[in-house]
């Protein structure tokens, strides 16, 4: 079975309970599970078919995961933009694009209208057997991403790989029981696409909100007992929450992944949201790598324990390990990694580097310490203690890259800038400066 298949299973089961909370609608199991099936039937007559890959840019989050449930089972596969984002250029070629805008989009190939009636239409399981991806290994998924490189890069996925780090990302959240989500990542990333299908696909609930006030609100009115965030949208919550408190006793953990947990930020998301915090340390291309709860990451940098099912290695400029301890370049593998468009799926089994000096302790505990190469971070979240001398570190360039924390940075939203000369940075930690 797969995750639409164990959707529309307990949809089968419960059909009346909650599945997906917007700001303005509720729908049910049962609702989601006949969109799903109603969207296969516009789908197969807009002539899309297994041999295609289509691209999704919808707003509406309940109907993004229903067409692209619909796309899954059967066996097309799907990207989710948000924007005009540079396919080509990141090696990916679409061949339609479902779009509730009415811009024509020629950039994307054919545009297919979504409309009302894609989730009303009259379902004849007769006429339609959806028979999903016929290898496991087939790619199913492609995540636009651009978190560390500054440039458009599409990263494949397997079915097997979806699944997994599905199943993956569940194992992260057995610290605290739970019914009901609110999911804050927008849906295009694999962060925020995995943590809605992992409550979907297991009958729980998952609640959506746009902005930070209205996910205080719905945390008020809904009372979910799960957050998933990143510390971007914390930070929001937490002055939100100076200007109107809301209860959020219902929260039993916090889940924050995208960027490192800001110190500073960690006494009030405490003390204003919840006091459980677990911290997942991530990247687009090999899914979690180590994670941990907030009261283990006492020393400035620490993200974590490396997670059990990932090889990571810290590497000098000879590429062989180096001792527990010592510093140096970060390198994972894990079994469900996803590789780059442009390289194919042999890359799948390569060594990935996410772009972190880092070091690793005897208990597993990683630490990063700074940035390699022309990699950027696009939030703004300084690693700290950062290297007070950046110039006389060998692994980076004359010429650096570095992340500002932009006041566009609302949820989903962040900018960056080049620096191509010295220039004054000051580490969000408040640690120190670095030129």
């Amino acid at each position: 079975m797969n995750f639409v298949d164990m959707l529309m299973y307990y949809a089968r089961a419960n059909p009346e309970k909650q599945a997906i909370i917007l700001v303005d609608r509720i729908l049910n199991f049962g609702m989601v599970a006949s969109g799903i099936r109603s969207a296969e039937t516009a789908i197969a007559e807009a002539s899309l078919e297994p041999r295609h890959t289509v691209a999704v840019r919808i707003d509406n989050q309940a109907r993004h995961l229903i067409v692209v449930s619909a796309l899954y089972r059967l066996g097309i596969v799907s990207v989710s933009v948000t924007g005009r984002y540079d396919l080509d250029q990141a090696g990916v070629k679409v061949d339609a694009v479902i779009s509730d805008k009415n811009e024509p989009m020629p950039a994307f190939g054919r545009l297919v209208p979504l409309r009302d009636d894609w989730f009303t239409r009259d379902y004849d399981p007769s006429a339609l057997r959806p028979e999903g991806f016929r290898s496991e290994d087939q790619l199913a998924r492609i995540i636009m991403s651009s978190g560390t490189t500054a440039a458009p890069k599409a990263i494949g996925m397997s079915a097997r790989v979806v699944e997994d780090r599905i199943i993956t990302g569940r194992r992260a959240l057995a610290l605290a029981p739970w019914d009901r989500m609110m999911c804050l990542p927008v849906l295009t990333s694999s962060y925020g696409f995995g943590a809605a299908l992992q409550a979907l696909a297991y009958g729980h609930s998952v609640v959506f909100a746009d902005t930070a006030t209205d996910a205080l609100q719905m945390i008020a009115l809904y009372c979910p007992d799960l957050l998933v965030a990143n510390p971007q949208h914390l930070q929001l919550m937490i002055a939100q929450q100076r200007e109107t408190p809301v209860p959020t006793s219902s929260l039993r953990l916090i889940k924050t992944a995208g960027n490192a947990m800001p110190p500073h930020i960690v006494p009030d998301v405490r003390a204003r949201l919840c006091k459980d915090v677990l911290c997942v340390y991530s990247s687009t291309e090999s899914g979690p790598i180590a994670f941990s709860h907030v009261d283990h990451l006492e020393e400035p940098g620490t993200t974590g324990f490396v997670a059990f099912w990932v090889t990571a290695e810290v590497v000098g400029p000879d590429e062989k390990p180096v001792p527990h301890g010592a510093e140096g370049r970060l390198r994972v593998r894990t079994q469900w990694q996803g590789y780059h468009m442009r390289e194919g799926p042999e890359a799948a089994t390569r060594w990935m580097y996410p772009g972190d000096i880092a070091s690793i302790a005897d208990d597993g505990m990683l630490t990063l310490v700074g940035r390699v190469a022309d990699v950027i971070n696009l939030d703004g979240i300084f690693i700290s203690p950062v290297k007070s001398d950046i110039g006389a570190n060998p692994a980076l360039p004359p010429k650096r890259r570095c992340g500002v924390h932009s006041p566009m940075s609302a949820l989903g939203i962040s900018g960056h800038m080049q620096c191509t000369t010295p220039c004054l940075l000051r580490a969000k930690s408040g640690h120190r400066s670095i030129r």
